[in-house]
C-alpha cells in the first residue's frame, strides 16, 4: 500500500506563481481559471479537477509530475520539434521557429530562422528602442537597416536597431540558418546598446 502523502497542489501553484513573478490575475488570464478559484486552490480550500490542474501546468510551465509527488526543484520543459510554433513568410521561403517560452512575458524573444535561397524577411519598425541580435549559423545572410546593408557568414553576429524598417536576406546559394534574438526596449532600461 502506497503511503506517500499527496502533493500540496495549492503550495505548488503558489510557489510556481511567485517564482515567475505573477499575480493571481496574471495566472487567471493565462490559464482561464478564475482568480477566486486560484485563491481557493492556493489556500487549500478546494481540490481542483484534472482540467484545472492541466490549465495551470500549461500557464505556469509546470510538469504534471509535480502534481503527482514529483519534485519541481529542477524542472525541465521538453518542447518537441513538432510543437514549436512556426511563422512563415508570405512566399514560404523563410520560417521563424519561436524558441522563447510561449506563455511568459519576457523582454527578450528568441527564434531559429531558416531561409531558403532567395528568402527575405522584410519587417516594419518595432517599438522604439527594440534591437535585434542575429547570429548566422550556416550559410550567409545580409541585414539592411534603412539604406545600410551588412553581410554575415557562418559564426558572425549582427546587432542592429529594429525600430526602423529592416530586412534579412539569404545571401547564400543554399539554405541559411540563424538565431534571432529580439530585445524589447525594457530589456535595456536607460542603457541601450550603441550601434
Amino acid at each position: 500500500m502506497d503511503t506517500t502523502a499527496p502533493p500540496d497542489v495549492g503550495q505548488l501553484v503558489k510557489h510556481a506563481r511567485k517564482a515567475r513573478g505573477l499575480t493571481l490575475e496574471g495566472v487567471a488570464e493565462r490559464s482561464g481559471v478564475s482568480r477566486s478559484m486560484l485563491s481557493a486552490i492556493e489556500r487549500g480550500t478546494v481540490n481542483p479537477t484534472f482540467s484545472i490542474v492541466w490549465a495551470l501546468t500549461q500557464a505556469l510551465g509546470l510538469d504534471l509530475a509535480a502534481f503527482d509527488g514529483g519534485t519541481q526543484e529542477e524542472p525541465i520543459e521538453h518542447v518537441h520539434n513538432y510543437s514549436t510554433p512556426v511563422r512563415r513568410s508570405a512566399d514560404g521561403k523563410c520560417e521563424l521557429l519561436m524558441l522563447s517560452p510561449r506563455r511568459t512575458v519576457l523582454p527578450i524573444e528568441w527564434y531559429r530562422l531558416n531561409m531558403q535561397p532567395g528568402g527575405c524577411l522584410d519587417s516594419k519598425a518595432h517599438a522604439h528602442g527594440t534591437f535585434e541580435h542575429l547570429t548566422c549559423l550556416t550559410g550567409a545572410l545580409s541585414v539592411t537597416v534603412d539604406t545600410r546593408t551588412v553581410q554575415a557568414g557562418a559564426g558572425d553576429t549582427l546587432r542592429y536597431r529594429a525600430d526602423r524598417l529592416h530586412r534579412i536576406d539569404n545571401a547564400h546559394e543554399g539554405e541559411t540558418q540563424a538565431l534571432l534574438v529580439v530585445a524589447q526596449p525594457q530589456q535595456y532600461g536607460n542603457s541601450a546598446p550603441k550601434v
